[in-house]
């Protein structure tokens, strides 16, 4: 075997593609019964449910886009409006609300970026310091609570872990419509267009993916370089089988590599390796699927924003805490009876452990802030993601936060592969976070599934080792 891809998201299927079109010979091992990773789409009444990954983020540069706009699969969103509803009920004036997110749009945008500093923490002193948030004091504390979780800032229980300044000038987004849709098929169609199952499936490409193969040790450097055509990594999986192959792509998510790099790798990773796993971080973003009877939200609506205050939180046992950080409702196109609720950070691992009635009792809770002003229908049925609870995944993206920043780490020194002595890249790792630029997106992943791809087959020309012919 020439390459193990350890890990089937959409960072190894990536590579797995490539590989394959260079004419060697490849191996999947993937620890779920399914591939995908935090792409993970399900059928749902008439049309699908996308539980992690939903949108093409941009367009320019975009390798997505790139892969499905010629294929005709990426729709764009309908015209919407935001509606922003305050806690108890009453709709917030929405040119005020928009003027004060755009106010903190515009000081994070002219920051000095170059430091250490976190986002939260710039954005919090711009806030308590400058008059401009001074007129709605209220109404500014519930806007920067909303653009705080919106982002995804981090830093709630550490500050250590709150996104980085720096990483905003780091992370490049793709121009163009940021939510284009899958027309209903959802992101697993990504899936099928990188192994040529669309528009044909009968043109499948013929590689090998191997389902619940729990990878639980990668022994590298275990030939002498003079014996150069024997396999110089070998896997073992928690059932006991073994693979070996000249080099092998490592696309495990961030937070998963955290947990089991220690026990994962042998012998263990270098230390400049361990620091940016160490030192990069993760966020949790979860879903809530609430389908209605029938959709009771105006046509126009794109996102109702819920605007928290302090003394409707208080109405909230501690146990039901979790309602309170639910920042957001969308509308879900192909799925006309369906909002979707946003929840991140420590709100969302707190809303994964609650038992399903609970949930179900929590989101009539929610709800019921909007009968004031919406004539509010039944409730048909729930469906939550649990990323944070899932030992796959453990998390929904990785970004750059201030230990990063402190530590000297980034996303260009945990993708740079281990070498044989020889030259030859043993262990090579791949998916969104070790993007140098277009981490937290699955574009980003795809390129560095095809960035790992094409080191190898570069390595594999430059070096005597040669692929095995098929």
């Amino acid at each position: 075997m020439d390459v193990i891809v350890i890990g089937c998201g959409a960072a190894g299927v990536a590579a797995l593609r490539k590989l394959h079109d260079a004419g060697l010979r490849v191996l999947g091992l993937e620890a779920a019964d399914r591939i995908g990773g935090r792409i993970c789409t399900i059928e749902y009444g008439d049309s699908t449910l996308d539980i992690g990954a939903a949108w093409c983020h941009g367009e320019k540069d975009n390798i997505v886009f790139e892969l499905a706009e010629p294929l005709g699969l990426l729709g764009r969103p309908d015209p919407h409006d935001s509606w922003y509803v305050l806690s108890n009920g009453d709709l917030a004036p929405d040119a005020t609300c928009k003027e004060i997110l755009a106010n903190i749009d515009e000081e994070v945008c002219k920051s000095h970026k170059n430091n250490v500093q976190s986002i939260s923490q710039f954005v919090r002193n711009a806030v308590n310091t400058k008059e401009t948030f001074k007129q709605f004091p209220r109404l500014t504390r519930s806007l920067l609570e909303v653009y705080e979780r919106n982002n995804h800032l981090g830093g709630q229980d550490d500050p250590q872990h709150g996104k980085s300044l720096k990483g905003l000038d780091e992370h490049w987004p793709c121009e163009g419509e940021f939510l284009l849709n899958w027309r209903g098929r959802g992101y697993k169609t990504l899936l099928d267009v990188l192994l040529n199952k669309y528009p044909d499936p009968n043109e499948a490409i013929p590689v090998q993916i191997l389902l619940n193969k729990h990878v639980e040790c990668i022994r590298w450097g275990t030939s002498q370089p003079s014996h150069q055509i024997s396999p110089l990594v070998q896997v073992k999986c928690t059932d006991g089988s073994l693979y070996a192959a000249k080099s092998v792509i490592v696309t495990l998510p961030l937070a998963v590599l955290k947990e089991t790099h220690a026990q994962l790798f042998s012998p263990p990773l270098p230390q400049d390796k361990i620091n940016s796993i160490n030192s990069l971080h993760y966020c949790v973003l979860d879903k809530i699927y609430i389908e209605f009877t029938t959709p009771w939200w105006p046509k126009s609506a794109g996102k109702f924003v819920i605007l928290w205050q302090e003394e409707d939180k208080a109405k909230f046992t501690k146990e039901e805490h979790w309602i309170t950080e639910i920042y957001g409702l969308d509308p879900v196109q192909h799925q006309p009876n369906v909002l979707l609720a946003w929840i991140y950070g420590k709100g969302a691992e707190a809303m994964e452990k609650v038992s399903f009635d609970d949930l179900k009792a929590g989101i009539d809770k929610l709800l019921s802030i909007f009968k004031k002003k919406f004539p509010v229908t039944p409730v048909k049925s729930v469906l939550r993601s649990q990323w944070a609870s899932n030992l796959l995944a453990r998390s929904a993206y990785a970004y750059r936060c201030v230990a990063t920043e402190e530590n000297g780490a980034s996303a260009t020194t945990l993708s740079e592969p281990i070498y044989h002595g020889n030259g030859l890249p043993l262990v090579c790792f791949a998916g969104e976070a070790t993007s140098y630029h277009r981490h937290s997106a699955v574009h980003g992943a795809v390129e560095s599934g095809f960035r790992e791809a094409q080191r190898l087959m570069d390595s594999f020309g430059k070096t005597n080792v040669k692929p095995n012919q098929k």
